[in-house]
């Protein structure tokens, strides 16, 4: 499991806004000591934010730790690759040996739209799935009124 520091910065529903910074510890499962280079976080030109289920009640300013499944953003990232692809490419050929030329056109736009699509229900689905993604409070903050 990849676990980072977050803080909770909106929200909405049933669900909150994290911010990661842009250069998170690293996880410690690799070779990089000082910050995460690859994987969840990357190289990125700000911090990041990420919508998710509000599980734990956090609130606005809350820190939190977002932790990531093993293999999720890999898998994450073979499906929104290579599916849209290999539908573009099966729909192409399918609709070349019918139709010709403007049939590949055809085939490989229904090929791409279809693979959004899978993808659209593949997010819904993950965003439920409480084992790939969850949020723990960090620390609670303890308040006390000091009698005089």
């Amino acid at each position: 499991m990849s676990r980072c520091e977050a803080t909770v910065v909106a929200v909405k529903g049933h669900e909150v806004w994290v911010e990661v910074p842009e250069r998170a510890p690293s996880c410690g499962n690799c070779k990089t000591v000082d910050a995460c280079q690859t994987g969840l976080l990357g190289r990125g030109s700000g911090p990041r934010r990420y919508l998710l289920e509000n599980r734990i009640g956090a609130g606005v300013g809350d820190h939190v730790q977002l932790t990531v499944a093993d293999g999720t953003v890999w898998r994450a990232s073979l499906l929104s690759y290579v599916l849209p692809l290999l539908l573009a490419i099966g729909a192409a050929a399918i609709g070349q040996f019918a139709a010709g030329d403007s049939g590949a056109v055809i085939g490989t736009l229904a090929g791409i739209g279809c693979g959004l699509l899978l993808l659209r229900r593949s997010e819904l689905r993950a965003r439920g799935d409480a084992s790939l993604f969850s949020l723990q409070i960090e620390s609670l903050k303890i308040r006390t009124k000091e009698q005089s």
